[in-house]
């Protein structure tokens, strides 16, 4: 009987498929970033494809001086399947985008053509969720071709991992594709997506300028449309809104102090009104002193930390106010806890006074070498 059992099981087993359809890893072409234009009436789509063997070399330190080769290809046509079908029929081997990191729009994508990217996008499942969102005005060619520092893969830049640096220094938010659908059509608030540049004057290597990609603002979009863009400086309030902020740095020239402010911590309280609603906004700044050369009274410093934390929500607010745009998305409170009370025109009709007060509590935690 036993017997009878074996040969029976080993029949069975011969009949499951195993790995003979499997596809081995130079037999496919990984697309890992998308650049999305729309221009002189048609779509167009960059793909970045990069040598994996490459990139897992250098995980353990680049053994070759010359930078890795970046493949870029691109695809046209009347909709986004025709451009995206067009560079696959060119393709020697398949095209493979299930490790897309990366996207990259132009602004006549976000402001005119987002919606079907969005329509496509969740139709094809071809960007996962957790793929990174940027736009960028001009060079996406460039942009996508460049290599990391010390001849590195892209792999290895900002864009394509922007969580470590910004744990280091949280300048600017992080847009994921997620983040993208989920806000999309949401009736209040907005969302931000972080524009960047080609820079060419900041590095240099050897003798060469050293380019390399770098965050320049943000497109502001809200009510499923781009109402303008901010450059780092008007954006920087906020950062004080953001629950993912890890690390900040402050600057008074004037004083010639500088602090690290690490876990920064936002509340909004909704103020009943009968007309639009107002906020009361407090934030939690937890300071270490960097550099303090005057010597000046922790009174004075933990003022003027307070004072820039207010200009800084302040200028990003009157900003949004210029654009008709929620930028520190303040509406939001009201909007889930009595979406009731007031009417989506109400929550969105905000003015100058509809900040009532921002309180900043500074706590110093460290003086470091402090006198």
């Amino acid at each position: 009987m036993k017997r009878l059992m074996l040969v029976i099981s080993c029949a069975c087993l011969m009949c499951l498929s195993g790995c003979w359809g499997m596809k081995e890893l130079q037999h496919q072409i990984y697309i890992t970033a998308l650049g999305l234009d729309f221009k002189k009436g048609k779509y167009y789509v960059y793909f970045q494809a990069l040598s994996f063997s490459n990139v897992a070399s250098q995980e353990s330190g680049p053994s070759s001086s010359e930078e890795p080769p970046v493949l870029i290809g691109i695809g046209k046509g009347d909709t986004l399947e025709e451009a995206f079908d067009y560079i696959q029929r060119s393709s020697p081997s398949p095209l493979y985008f299930g490790h897309i990191s990366t996207l990259y729009f132009t602004p006549s994508m976000l402001k005119h053509h987002l919606n079907e990217f969005l329509d496509y996008a969740g139709r094809t499942e071809v960007v996962r969720y957790n793929t990174g969102i940027f736009s960028i005005k001009k060079d996406i060619k460039e942009a996508m071709s460049l290599n990391g520092f010390f001849g590195k893969s892209p792999a290895f830049s900002f864009t394509f991992n922007p969580g470590e640096l910004l744990e280091n220094d949280s300048f600017i938010p992080v847009m994921t594709y997620q983040n993208l659908i989920q806000r999309y059509r949401q009736p209040v608030g907005s969302m931000l997506i972080p524009s960047v540049k080609v820079e060419e004057n900041q590095w240099q290597e050897g003798e060469k300028p050293k380019p390399i990609v770098k965050v320049s603002g943000g497109y502001l979009l809200a009510h499923k449309k781009i109402t303008g863009w901010l450059n780092t400086k008007e954006l920087e309030g906020i950062n004080w809104f953001n629950k993912d902020t890890t690390r900040l740095y402050l600057v008074y020239d004037q004083k010639k102090v500088g602090v690290k402010i690490k876990n920064p911590r936002v509340k909004t309280k909704l103020i009943w009104s009968e007309q639009t609603p107002e906020y009361r906004v407090t934030v939690k700044v937890p300071v270490t002193i960097q550099e303090n050369l005057k010597e000046i009274s922790q009174r004075e410093l933990k003022h003027i930390v307070a004072t820039q934390v207010k200009q800084q929500i302040n200028r990003t607010f009157q900003k949004g106010l210029e654009l008709h745009t929620d930028v520190l998305n303040l509406s939001e409170k009201a909007y889930r806890f009595d979406r009731y009370h007031w009417t989506i025109g109400e929550l969105n009709e905000l003015t100058s006074d509809s900040i009532d007060s921002i309180k900043v509590k500074v706590i110093l935690v460290n003086t470091s070498a402090y006198k």
